[in-house]
C-alpha cells in the first residue's frame, strides 16, 4: 500500500518501519528544488503495519495543511 501526498510546498509519503515487535508510522517529506528530506514519526506504536500506515496518512494530511499555511519568509 503506497500513498503520496503533494502540494506546491512539499511532497510527502507515508510508510511505516518496524520497532521491535511493534509498527511505527512514518512520513518522509521532500521540500525545495534541492529535494531537502525531513522525516517524521508518528507517536503511537502499534501492533500492525496497516494502523501505522494509517497513522502515517494521516499525519501526512495534517503536515500538508500545515505546510501550506505556514507564512512565507
Amino acid at each position: 500500500m503506497s500513498a503520496l501526498f503533494v502540494s506546491p510546498y512539499v511532497t510527502l509519503f507515508p510508510s511505516t518501519r518496524p520497532s521491535g515487535t511493534w509498527f511505527v508510522g512514518v512520513v518522509s517529506a521532500l521540500q525545495g528544488p534541492r529535494a531537502l528530506r525531513v522525516e517524521h514519526e508518528c507517536l503511537p506504536l502499534r501492533d500492525t503495519e496497516l494502523e501505522a500506515h494509517l497513522d502515517a496518512c494521516d499525519d501526512a494530511e495534517k503536515l500538508l495543511r500545515m505546510w501550506g499555511d505556514r507564512a512565507q519568509l
